[in-house]
């Protein structure tokens, strides 16, 4: 199988014939494996790791406001210039809605940097995918101070529901444009959990966010992965309704990933959970290999399973035990899966 033949399979909970590796990764650990302080070409980098797709981040949907409107954060990227992110909320009444300052996807040129990342990796037989966040939770969440958003959820579901909807119209068009351009799968980021449950309750979540999120999720016509930090399980069967192919990152401190394999693992491909508080950054390398042997064992028989790390590739993990990562998978990833102990 090709790389991207390989992602898919597993992302469509087949077996394939090996267990593929997809992650994203810090540039300053890139650079490290890469020896070099340059920029680190995509698909290079994935032949050195041993990884099966790479991803172009241009359109993450940031919370944007005008910078005089209160202190900012860091600049965003190239489509976004001018603009700046705040990240501790300004919105906490319907006159701050004009605050939220978002792309002009009309704009001549807006859709270029997906296009050249299609047009320069498109024959490389790697996967290729767009990390997005299209469902608007986060964003609104992290628009406004948290207490604020808590107390609007109970007594201001219309202010909420105005910033869901400016931010559903804007990610409508991300999705309808980016999936006609030639990606093979999206990254869907939307953290709404804590590493003990979801920031709000799973009465909240199906009432209010579900219906919002299903408008977005019926225009995705490509395969995706649900990505959320946290303990999603309380609403893992909600999730779900919304059509997903994939979930990530399962980070082992928040959620028992074979806990998901035998309660979710026949709907879903299981991505991530290889450790990021002690393996990936303080283990050893002889640690890295026996914690990935552990999941593929687990997690790989009868397909639907991703190795990945708990969250993402940090700059403060080792360059050893990442590439020591992908050779384990190689190792032990081989279909069908025959691992004694």
């Amino acid at each position: 199988m090709t790389p991207r033949e390989r992602v898919l399979t597993a992302l469509n909970c087949r077996e394939p014939d090996r267990v593929p590796f997809v992650d994203y990764f810090d540039e300053g650990i890139k650079r490290k494996i890469m020896g070099t302080d340059q920029s680190v070409d995509e698909a290079e980098f994935a032949l050195r790791i041993g990884m099966d797709a790479i991803y172009n981040v241009d359109y993450i949907t940031p919370v944007f406001t005008n910078a005089s409107h209160g202190k900012g954060g860091s600049t965003s990227g190239a489509n976004n210039q001018g603009v700046e992110f705040i990240g501790e909320g300004i919105i906490r009444k319907e006159g701050d809605i004009s605050k939220i300052i978002l792309p002009d996807t009309k704009k001549n040129g807006y859709w270029d940097s997906a296009k050249r990342f299609i047009d320069k990796y498109g024959d490389s037989d790697l996967g290729l995918y767009a990390t997005i966040r299209p469902f608007g939770m986060f964003n609104v969440i992290f628009s406004m101070p948290l207490m604020d958003f808590s107390i609007a959820l109970k007594t201001n579901q219309s202010l909420l529901k105005t910033m869901m909807t400016i931010f559903l119209e804007f990610n409508a068009e991300v999705v309808e444009n980016l999936q006609t351009i030639g990606f093979d799968f999206f990254m869907c980021c939307n953290d709404m959990a804590f590493k003990t449950a979801p920031f709000v309750s799973p009465t909240d979540f199906r009432e209010f966010f579900i219906p919002q999120m299903e408008q977005i999720a019926d225009l995705i016509k490509i395969p995706w992965i649900f990505h959320s930090d946290g303990d999603l399980t309380l609403v893992m069967d909600d999730l779900l309704t919304l059509g997903m192919n994939g979930m990530n990152p399962f980070e082992p401190l928040a959620m028992d990933i074979n806990h998901a394999k035998e309660t979710w693992g026949d709907r879903i491909c299981l991505t991530g959970n290889i450790d990021l508080v002690h393996t990936l950054p303080h283990g050893t390398v002889e640690e890295v290999e026996t914690e990935v042997k552990q999941r593929i064992k687990k997690l790989a028989p009868g397909g639907g399973y991703i190795c990945a790390s708990a969250n993402s590739i940090t700059d403060y993990c080792k360059p050893e035990n990442v590439i020591a990562m992908g050779k384990a998978i190689k190792k032990y990833g081989k279909y069908p899966i025959q691992i004694e102990n």
